[in-house]
């Protein structure tokens, strides 16, 4: 991986939604919803089904526009921007669904992240004009990024046949490999075996300490919310019922009979 003294690395970004209501006819999935995803840290989403968590994931990332309310980059309002705009700010999202291509192979869908890539030096642009320089420097690049999830062995498959988990790293991979400043993470390990969702927590781990990303968490498994966030919001009905430190949220008596139907002393 890049270290954090390359000049090429985007700096944090920090993400901030004021006020954000949503509805779908006489629906409201979301009613004033304000929170910030701060700089270099993991903020996690948590609530039941409903909640309006991945309805603001899609207001965030530009799939939606909200009836009310801001998303802010880093000061700026990008609030109704397209998705490809948003994402051309340097932000990564990684959708429930895995979304790979599956009749490329595994290291071609790392090398489609390159296509429109900016940051090259006048060396390697001069390159670019020949086609075996081109292909071969994106090779590398996507060959990085999969040694960095374990999948380099599985570079010219199809990714159709990968698993269901290893298509997860696939998509993590390649959304990583565009260098964005702040992830959205839709439920990173949903449906995900115990090995594979404790490598998907490390590899999460190390990207958020040696990137310094931002990071946005989406996750129903309490486990993976206690080893990675720095900071929870809890959504109830829409709405931001609760927020703060693991300890504030996790044994709040509300929370836990809102979202675990748990009460007394029962661990989430």
């Amino acid at each position: 991986m890049q270290s954090n003294s390359d000049p090429r690395i985007i700096n944090p970004v920090e993400l901030r939604v004021e006020n954000i209501s949503k509805s779908f006819g006489a629906f409201k999935a979301l009613h004033d919803v304000s929170l910030t995803v701060s700089l270099g840290k993991v903020t996690a989403l948590v609530g039941p089904n409903g909640a309006g968590k991945t309805t603001l994931f899609h207001v965030i990332g530009g799939n939606l526009a909200p009836d009310t309310g801001k998303v802010i980059l880093n000061g700026t309002d990008v609030t109704g921007l397209p998705p490809y705009k948003i994402a051309r700010r340097h932000v990564g999202r990684l959708f429930q669904d895995v979304r790979v291509f599956p009749a490329l192979t595994v290291a071609e869908n790392i090398s489609v992240s390159f296509l429109h890539r900016s940051d090259y030096s006048l060396m390697t642009t001069i390159a670019w004009w020949r086609r075996e320089a081109r292909e071969r420097d994106r090779r590398e690049r996507a060959m990085k990024w999969l040694e960095f999830v374990g999948l380099a062995d599985k570079a010219d498959e199809p990714a159709g046949e990968l698993s269901y988990g290893q298509q997860k790293l696939l998509a993590l991979a390649r959304i990583v490999a565009l260098r964005p400043a702040i992830l959205l993470l839709d439920e990173p390990t949903a449906a995900l075996s115990p090995a594979m969702t404790k490598k998907m927590v490390a590899l999460i781990k190390q990207l958020v300490a040696e990137q310094k990303l931002t990071t946005a968490l989406i996750e129903h498994n309490m486990g993976v919310v206690r080893e990675l966030a720095d900071y929870i919001y809890f959504l109830h009905e829409g709405t931001v019922h609760t927020h703060g430190t693991q300890k504030e949220v996790l044994e709040n008596p509300a929370v836990r009979e809102l979202y675990m139907g748990l009460s007394g002393g029962m661990a989430i």
